[in-house]
């Protein structure tokens, strides 16, 4: 049968309707502090946006750039300050979609451009935290200033939550300048905004961490004190990024502490032999007085580039505590988060200390039964002295 050229004539100049994409109940976000509801748009994930909008302080450190890439994974706009030079956050914008992540400069002793990065933003981390003072910022002006300003911008902003970072030893009474300005800074963010979540972890171990690269850079003279008797509870930051995004994303958090550490403690002699094991070479540990390393990072400290400080010495002897007998105080199983085991993930981050034949090696020699239990054997055959 021919077809008909008049029929065809018609519908030539039609154009199929374009498909209506329906919504979920998972696109809407109602923020329980202050009502807003958020609705996403697109489709889902990286090539979306869900409606939110966060801003990460401190973003370009080691910590950051994991919230940042988990955050832009999921469709989230994110507002990146950052102080100084461009190229600190440049690696950032990969991470999301395009326009989806915006640098801003800001100085965080500048209220107005404080409250222009927080602006438009439903969510707040605060991520910024040094262990060492420097000629432009003292401790006080970093851990209790600096999150006192961004709380009460955020708070006067409209911002529906804010995450507050600390660490697992912050203490008024702890024995590390450090850790008391911390302790002090979680109470001005509960004052300033009470509905903020504090998130405390431990010592946190990753690609660019410097707890096992820096045993594996300076294998060939690490230096201890009180002969690395410190007590840690290292976690993969990855773990803590999965546990802050958990936090931001549920409501029923709003206001709770947390504390993130491994279930299992190590002393810092248990993480030097574990390294020295994976990495099949000989750590030379060097026990220096306490007293001694500090007058050395004094000295160091006047020097113009970084290399140590006199803090930093005094958190080598601050073990990791978390809090005891709090059930206001939520962990990981609160959240629903199994952290991941130090001695099956720390070669992935050390692997390329290890001497060019045992570079491809498997983690586990053949037939060693104690890594198995997961167990850091004290003297091994394959170690390269």
């Amino acid at each position: 049968m021919l077809a008909n050229p008049l029929a065809r004539n018609i519908t030539k100049g039609l154009v199929a309707p374009a498909r209506l994409t329906k919504r979920g109940k998972a696109d809407v976000t109602i923020r329980k502090t202050t009502g807003q509801t958020l609705v996403g748009r697109g489709a889902y994930g990286r090539q979306s946006w869900n409606g939110q909008t966060a801003t990460v302080f401190g973003c370009s450190g080691f910590l950051g750039r994991y919230i940042v890439a988990r955050l832009a994974r999921q469709g989230t706009k994110v507002i990146i300050p950052y102080r100084g030079l461009y190229e600190y956050v440049r690696h950032l914008r990969p991470t999301g979609d395009l326009g989806m992540i915006v640098p801003m400069e800001f100085d965080v002793r500048n209220p107005s451009q404080i409250e222009e990065c927080v602006r438009y933003s439903d969510v707040v981390i605060n991520l910024i935290g040094r262990n060492y003072a420097t000629k432009n910022f003292s401790l006080d002006q970093v851990h209790v200033d600096a999150a006192q300003s961004i709380a009460e911008i955020s708070r006067e902003a409209g911002v529906s939550r804010l995450i507050h970072m600390s660490s697992i030893n912050a203490r008024t009474n702890a024995h590390s300048d450090v850790l008391v300005s911390k302790a002090f800074g979680e109470q001005r963010v509960r004052e300033s905004f009470p509905g903020a979540n504090i998130v405390r972890s431990s010592t946190m171990y990753g690609y660019e961490d410097e707890l096992l690269n820096n045993i594996g850079k300076y294998k060939h003279f690490y230096m201890t004190v009180n002969n690395a008797s410190q007590k840690l509870r290292p976690v993969c930051v990855s773990d803590v990024a999965h546990a802050i995004d958990i936090i931001r994303d549920n409501e029923d958090t709003v206001g709770q502490t947390f504390e993130l550490f491994n279930p299992k403690e190590y002393t810092r002699k248990d993480v030097i032999e574990l390294v020295q094991f994976l990495i099949h070479e000989k750590v030379w540990q060097v026990n220096v007085p306490p007293k001694l390393l500090r007058l050395a990072a004094q000295i160091a400290d006047v020097l113009p580039f970084h290399y140590t400080s006199q803090h930093e010495v005094d958190l080598m002897s601050v073990d990791d505590v978390p809090t005891a007998n709090n059930p206001s105080i939520q962990t990981f199983a609160d959240l629903g988060i199994q952290p991941h085991t130090l001695e099956l993930a720390a070669l992935q981050y050390i692997r390329h200390y290890r001497p060019s034949q045992h570079e491809e090696d498997p983690m586990e020699p053949k037939g060693h039964k104690a890594f198995r239990k997961l167990r850091v054997p004290v003297s091994n055959k394959d170690i390269v002295v």
